[in-house]
């Protein structure tokens, strides 16, 4: 079990997590995303991790005009906050020579469970235990979990982007997030606090759990 921070400069911070449990039992009371760009730009981000997943070496063909949003070690897709980078455009051209290597891989499906772990770490400073604990409070997930924290973004591209790139990261923990073959379950969410935060939450599988029936009463004495 291992947390890894990604410690960036400026606005955009991105945090990666991974658990290797085999299963957990869970369940929470539901919980409600509020606001339509929050919606969108959440719905998005499953839009861009599946096009990622099904077609990586098309995805990063399509980054080729994004490395003119680089000067020298700042980053700043149109409309975004800047970001103060590690490795520059390298990191762009290195995740692209990457993605040419990489398979197919089937698409994520989003499931309300794991949509609520994700709103409710929003506000938390993330660690391992927490995310176990939230993830224990939903369900039953199979297989590994982890996460992958943006802040500051809002724009979906951008922030898949931010992750796939891993500014800095030697082992680039957020990548092996959006392409873990393993990883077949996500939750999406993200809300303004005041900038915008997005967490997706993911794991191997995941199952509500089936509330247990109330025993029937006792017949009525005749006495």
């Amino acid at each position: 079990m291992k947390d890894f921070p990604i410690v960036v400069a400026g606005l955009l911070r991105l945090y990666c997590i991974k658990i290797g449990i085999l299963t957990v039992f869970l369940s929470t009371p539901a919980l409600a995303q509020g606001g339509t760009l929050e919606v969108k730009l959440a719905q998005g981000i499953l839009t861009e991790l599946n096009q990622l997943r099904q077609n990586p070496r098309r995805y990063g063909a399509q980054l080729n005009a994004w490395a003119s949003y680089y000067q020298g070690k700042r980053w700043q897709p149109p409309g975004q906050p800047s970001q103060r980078t590690r490795e520059g455009v390298k990191g762009l051209r290195e995740a692209q020579t990457w993605l040419n290597q990489v398979q197919p891989l089937g698409m994520l499906r989003s499931v309300k469970g794991m949509e609520q772990v994700a709103l409710r770490l929003i506000p938390q400073d993330i660690t391992a235990t927490q995310f176990t604990t939230e993830l224990n409070a939903q369900g039953q997930w199979e297989g590994q979990a982890s996460f992958c924290r943006s802040q500051g973004f809002t724009d979906a591209r951008s922030i898949v982007v931010s992750w796939l790139i891993d500014d800095g990261q030697k082992h680039r923990p957020n990548r092996a997030n959006l392409l873990n073959p393993l990883f077949r379950v996500v939750g999406v969410a993200c809300v303004p606090q005041p900038q915008m935060i997005c967490v997706v939450t993911f794991a191997g599988g995941y199952h509500a759990r089936t509330a247990t029936p109330k025993p029937n009463p006792p017949p009525p004495s005749s006495r």
